[in-house]
């Protein structure tokens, strides 16, 4: 797999480039790989663990470990796909010891003129409906999902986040909101 650089543009240093640098102790080339992935890391591990606090954590996790086993990383890998296999690893680490922890969110407009207590009730019960729905889906649908319409996360930024193609994103995202069309009605 060659190097997928987000948001790379011609006149930018390479990611490879950016890793040996790295690697010979330059931590402004470090961070320039952390800016430059930070936010599809972040969108992933958000799509999975549904916790703004612990993806955050996360995605920390992930670059100081990428940082500290960067000399170990082999030449001809790919920064991008590496970075996002330790990251993949660490959420499934997370919602192994996870499971589902439950958290209701208050709503704190609605005493401010918002809507009616049964107007509410009726909004509250069908977004716990959608929600139900999207929880329902397997990860390999509900993940592109969340990162797409959540976190607004490109089909290639996602596809490299979840190591697919494009394509496979599309199809998945298609399918997925054919499934919660058929569960919402």
């Amino acid at each position: 797999m060659q190097s997928m650089a987000i948001s790379q543009s011609p006149g930018e240093e390479s990611d490879e480039c950016l890793v040996v640098a790295a690697r010979e102790g330059d931590n402004v080339a470090f961070g320039r790989l952390v800016a430059r992935y930070r936010d599809v890391a972040f969108a992933y591990a958000y799509a999975r663990l549904r916790h703004r606090d612990e993806a955050e954590d996360i995605v920390q996790e992930a670059f100081v470990r990428a940082f500290v086993s960067l000399p170990g990383m082999l030449a001809s890998c790919c920064w991008a796909a590496w970075l996002m296999r330790i990251l993949r690893n660490l959420c499934h680490d997370a919602t192994r010891r996870q499971r589902i922890r439950a958290a209701s969110v208050l709503d704190e407009t609605w005493p401010d003129g918002g809507p009616t207590p049964e107007m509410f009730l009726l909004d509250t019960e069908r977004t716990d409906e959608v929600r139900k729905a999207i929880a329902g889906l397997p990860d390999k649908l509900r993940i592109p999902l969340l990162m797409h319409y959540v976190s607004r996360r490109t089909y290639r930024e996602i596809g490299l986040a979840l190591d697919l193609p494009e394509t496979t994103v599309v199809g998945r995202l298609a399918t997925a909101l054919r499934q919660l069309r058929r569960r919402c009605t």
